[in-house]
């Protein structure tokens, strides 16, 4: 098939939907489809790039030159289908292709539509969508609640890529870098925001330490709740156990210096449904990454994290507004080797059924479909 993947977020910048798009982009061409990505974004990132060959990349960076350009690859390619694996940007474009004959999948998170002021009006420009995806049941649940009454829709969870980690000792690096040696290293990877949970973490950790001394807690991720992190550390007398490592490219992220699933013992994202927007974790795809790398997790009891995490199988889930169920959950885990372990392998049979050699065949069952029909 001749395919246009319309990104609205691609990398270099950082995030889920970021992932799924290369990872889309590239798994899709090597399975012999010509693959042409239109990217919004100013800056193109070479290693990616060549991460995501045969497929072609390019970007956006000026949003009037969107249409544009849109257009000259609908006209110059002539795409059999396109994809957009998030609907800004290019929802509208691609309903204006689909009158040309082209049909269009979209690829559905959740929050960019119940949580936006205009849930109808999107819910309804969705249900003229050839298909609609969604990244997990509890998202397609949603939608449906608000109406969604698309021609078909499929739920696809997330894809994980094994070759994106280091080994196991990797970790060893990453903790001797920064003095984690002899720790139990709890880490949370993701953008600092309210939603995932990290604040019920530093909460816990006072009870934690009293259980587990040589508790340690790893942060990996920027975002608008930094600063209040920080100090909510300070307030609570645990900021020397509390390590903020950053941003860090979603590519690189496992690997060498940045093999930070390797350096833990417990991998943390107790994420809840924030009320006043409606955000919530959709799937959460970093319960995978670190499943892929053997490691216990614990998440939270909200969204469609119950489908990224098998509860007492592959990780516990916890209520993140109840600190001393985060606390218990981290020290079960933390004070059993065997638990830890059994979860961790648990959590990797999990990743290795998600592998993007198998997810991107779900995707192509899809689309293939879609041109069929016409």
């Amino acid at each position: 098939m001749r395919l246009l993947l319309c990104a609205s977020a691609y990398p270099p910048s950082v995030g889920g939907v970021q992932t799924l798009s290369a990872r889309l982009a590239g798994s899709l061409a090597r399975r012999g489809h010509r693959v042409h990505v239109l990217a919004r974004g100013r800056a193109g990132d070479s290693g990616v790039d060549e991460e995501t060959a045969p497929a072609r990349v390019g970007r956006v960076g000026w949003k009037p030159l969107l249409w544009p350009k849109f257009a000259r690859r609908i006209l110059g390619d002539r795409p059999d289908a396109i994809l957009l694996t998030h609907r800004a940007d290019f929802l509208r474009p691609a309903l204006a292709a689909r009158r040309l004959g082209i049909p269009f999948v979209v690829v559905v998170h959740g929050i960019e539509v119940y949580g936006s002021s205009r849930r109808e009006e999107l819910v309804a420009a969705l249900s003229r969508a050839d298909a609609v995806i969604a990244v997990s049941r509890y998202a397609l649940g949603r939608l449906k609640e608000l109406g969604l009454r698309a021609n078909r829709e499929h739920v696809i969870t997330n894809g994980v890529s094994f070759k994106n980690f280091d080994p196991p000792e990797a970790g060893d690096a990453v903790r001797s870098r920064l003095g984690l040696e002899g720790k139990k290293v709890i880490l949370s990877v993701g953008r600092l925001q309210a939603v995932k949970g990290f604040d019920s973490v530093i909460r816990a950790l006072p009870r934690i330490v009293e259980r587990v001394p040589e508790a340690a807690y790893l942060i990996v991720g920027s975002g608008p709740e930094e600063i209040p992190l920080w100090s909510l550390a300070q307030d609570l007398g645990v900021e020397e156990r509390v390590i903020f490592a950053g941003e860090v490219p979603h590519e690189r992220l496992g690997r060498r210096e940045n093999a930070y699933y390797q350096a833990c013992d417990l991998f943390a994202m107790p994420s809840r449904e924030d009320p006043a927007t409606g955000q919530v974790e959709a799937f959460g795809i970093a319960h995978l990454e670190a499943g892929a790398c053997g490691k216990p997790v614990m998440g939270g009891l909200s969204g469609g994290t119950p489908e990224a995490v098998a509860d007492g199988e592959s990780g516990l889930l916890v209520d993140p507004e109840q600190p001393e169920r985060v606390a218990d959950a981290a020290i079960r885990i933390l004070t059993s080797p065997e638990l830890a372990r059994s979860m961790g392998e648990a959590g990797r049979r999990r990743a290795e059924a998600r592998q993007w050699s198998q997810v991107v065949v779900e995707y192509e069952d899809v689309l293939e479909e879609v041109v069929r029909a016409g």
